[in-house]
């Protein structure tokens, strides 16, 4: 019997997350398909697959769930894999092409779902922090490039960690590849290289 406890617990926790994220997914589809203020709980659920109270167990409130949006699109984003492979860069060219095709990874996958967070926040309070969390992260995942450029000696003469973490900041924003795709017509691939060759020219040497 002391084998089988193990394996039952580690059983349920697995299908506590599967529930979780079915719960998120189903969120994450109808907040970017209905917009937010008009999707429901009881839309989650049932696209989900579950109860009303399961999702309040397993996620929260509409608001605590809208939450729990920035790390699922995180990973749907690819922003954890993409994270590893910017840590094994060893030149300056290769950090900030693996950094921008993170971000061009992000906003390829998930741009949808953050336009619509990001239009439904200017009347929904409980999207407010759930706008600057993901803004937080991009600045501080910006600043961290700009900082191991400096490391390694690969910043232009007169250019500052601190400069240069607010231009990848601005330049590779959402609201930037935004506007370069959906006005412009570009594709993500031309969006990428165009914010690998501009950076490289105004940050490295």
């Amino acid at each position: 019997m002391s084998t089988s406890r193990p394996y039952r617990s580690e059983h349920r926790r697995q299908q506590a997350e599967e529930t979780r994220r079915r719960i998120l997914a189903a969120a994450r589809r109808l907040f970017a398909e209905a917009g937010y203020g008009a999707t429901g709980v009881g839309d989650i659920a049932s696209a989900a697959g579950v109860s009303v109270p399961t999702v309040y167990a397993s996620v929260g409130t509409k608001a605590e769930l809208a939450r729990s949006l920035v790390e699922f699109i995180n990973a749907e984003g690819g922003v954890y894999e993409n994270d590893r492979l910017q840590r094994r860069a060893t030149t300056a060219p290769e950090l900030l092409r693996r950094n921008m095709h993170l971000v061009r990874e992000l906003n390829q996958r998930c741009g949808d779902i953050m336009r619509a967070v990001r239009s439904a926040a200017h009347s929904e309070p409980d999207l407010v922090q759930v706008v600057a969390a993901g803004d937080g992260y991009h600045r501080e995942g910006e600043y961290a490039i700009a900082a191991r450029l400096a490391e390694m000696g690969a910043l232009r003469e007169g250019v500052d960690p601190e400069r240069a973490g607010a231009i990848m900041t601005v330049m590779a924003s959402s609201a930037t590849i935004d506007q370069l795709v959906l006005e412009h017509g570009w594709s993500y691939d031309q969006v990428e290289d165009w914010l690998v060759e501009t950076l490289t020219a105004l940050l490295l040497r």
